[in-house]
């Protein structure tokens, strides 16, 4: 007996459980409030694919992780800007939930203008601010380690920065010491950067390419959070 996939409309066998086109189920289940809130939160809480099995899995073998992706064994893994998104979702809950406001009296100064200006724009729009410095980070690795294409580079940064901020909301919830000027997330971005690259067990010409690469990456931001203190002050 034939069936129509519904997603792709390819004609198919009812005996198959999923569509040999497009890989939609060939069963369709009915939506409840059970499948909406229990699917959707399995997508974050399942170790063995999504958003802990990324964690977990960068965490351990972030060489295996990024490979295993770039070349397309991607079933498990969470699509590294959705991870990244997630993870500055988690962080902004945590800062708005943590951080206070702190009153600083005004000085008449233009540094004091560039500094205050940078900081209102970073607050409203650190979201996007972080997402696409991946653009900055994919540029550095890409110049200092040259394999793999620019694509290849963002979607691994993708990892290393989602990861990264992670580790940075943990420091955060302990000192409220921002993301942006947290020097543990920088380490963190050292460390799997080396870790995805490096092609023995220790290799030191590797690490000091990472360690470069995530100066070169901090310096474009300071460059560019310094120049949207100008513009706007």
């Amino acid at each position: 007996m034939k069936m129509i996939c519904i997603n792709c409309n390819f004609e198919n066998n009812i005996e198959n459980k999923f569509c040999p086109n497009c890989g939609e189920k060939s069963e369709i289940s009915k939506i409840t409030f059970n499948s909406i809130f229990v699917g959707g939160f399995s997508t974050i809480t399942n170790m063995d694919k999504g958003f802990l099995f990324n964690v977990k899995n960068l965490f351990l073998n972030p060489n295996k992780t990024v490979k295993d992706y770039i070349n397309g064994k991607r079933k498990n893994i969470l699509n590294p800007i959705s991870f990244l998104i997630i993870t500055i979702t988690i962080y902004l809950i945590a800062d708005s939930i943590i951080q206070d406001e702190i009153e600083i009296d005004k000085i008449d100064s233009k540094v004091y203008s560039v500094g205050y200006e940078a900081g209102k724009f970073m607050r409203l729009y650190f979201k996007y601010f972080w997402i696409l410095s991946i653009i900055c980070l994919g540029f550095s690795t890409k110049l200092v380690f040259k394999k793999y294409n620019y694509a290849e580079h963002l979607a691994i940064n993708s990892f290393v920065l989602g990861q990264s901020t992670l580790i940075g909301l943990i420091i955060f919830v302990m000192t409220k010491n921002s993301l942006l000027f947290n020097p543990f997330v920088y380490i963190s971005i050292i460390w799997m950067t080396y870790k995805i690259f490096k092609t023995k067990n220790k290799d030191l010409n590797v690490f000091l390419q990472s360690f470069f690469s995530t100066i070169l990456f901090f310096i474009q931001l300071v460059i560019i959070v310094v120049s949207i203190g100008i513009i706007n002050s």
